[in-house]
């Protein structure tokens, strides 16, 4: 059975002793080393599933554990050397390029270790935000997903035009109508990983223990970290895109939180990462 969950620790800040609010943040820290040093991140996702499993084998059931395990597993899999697309582009239009079959298998490697966990737990999908919502919010998630698509693309051409030589060095996209198959993977594959990770299950259960405030801001931070990644140049360039998804992060917790689904979250989080593909499979230096 899941521990029970007093409602006065669900509110706001936790009122838990810091000292047991102590291990969480601890092992939230490891799980940031591992965010902004990839090389780092399978060793911490090695060290998570290890303490789940001796807690688990002593009859115990962690939340804390339950909660960074997915998020761990994201980054453990983003921390290995990934396929890269064929740089002359002649990946950009096919479904199967490596670019989507890695997001691919990281949504399925979060989604059947959440499952694992839920199973486990005897959680209900429901805590997660798992399901569709209410009638108005699956509409107004079809809608942003309509809205965001086309702003994103737009935006991602001027991000390679304008801004792209300063954090991300020269480079142009070739948005070809035909690699949208395969972008439409990678970005449902990517949004399915990240939001069921994060705002999921790292939201719904540290909230035991940080509260709601406090474990909405831990996966927010966390999320920002994991977009410190190689490809900015220079660290300074990586700061704007992370605090800006420390924000995003934090805004799409309060959002599950409210509505009770992902799918507002998944369908902007995929339409934003449409242009993600075509940086990794139709870019031109």
């Amino acid at each position: 059975m899941t521990a029970e969950v007093r409602p006065e620790r669900l509110g706001g800040w936790s009122r838990i002793p810091l000292s047991a609010q102590l291990p969480a943040i601890a092992l939230v820290g490891i799980l940031g080393v591992g965010a902004v040093y990839r090389p780092a991140a399978p060793v911490a996702f090695v060290a998570v599933l290890f303490l789940y499993l001796v807690v688990r084998w002593q009859g115990r059931r962690s939340t804390v554990l339950a909660a960074l395990l997915p998020v761990s597993a994201v980054l453990m899999w983003r921390g290995l050397p990934a396929p890269l697309a064929d740089p002359a582009g002649l990946d950009c239009t096919n479904f199967l390029s490596p670019p989507a079959v890695w997001r691919f298998m990281a949504a399925a490697i979060t989604i059947v270790v959440v499952g694992l966990l839920v199973a486990d737990r005897r959680a209900t999908l429901r805590e997660l935000g798992l399901r569709l919502g209410s009638q108005r919010v699956v509409l107004v998630s079809l809608v942003a997903l309509a809205v965001v698509a086309p702003l994103a693309v737009w935006f991602g051409n001027l991000v390679g035009g304008l801004f792209g030589e300063v954090f991300f060095g020269s480079f142009a996209l070739d948005f070809r109508p035909a690699a949208l198959a395969p972008a439409l993977l990678f970005a449902a594959s990517n949004a399915v990983a990240e939001e069921v990770a994060y705002r999921g299950a790292m939201r719904a259960w540290l909230a035991p223990t940080l509260g709601i405030v406090g474990a909405n801001l831990a996966q927010a931070i966390l999320f920002g970290l994991s977009h410190t990644g190689d490809d900015f140049v220079g660290a300074s360039a990586a700061i704007p895109p992370a605090a800006a998804m420390v924000l995003v992060a934090f805004v799409g917790g309060v959002i599950v939180r409210r509505t009770g689904t992902l799918l507002p979250v998944v369908a902007v989080h995929l339409a934003a990462d449409i242009p993600l593909y075509y940086y990794l499979a139709c870019r031109a230096a």
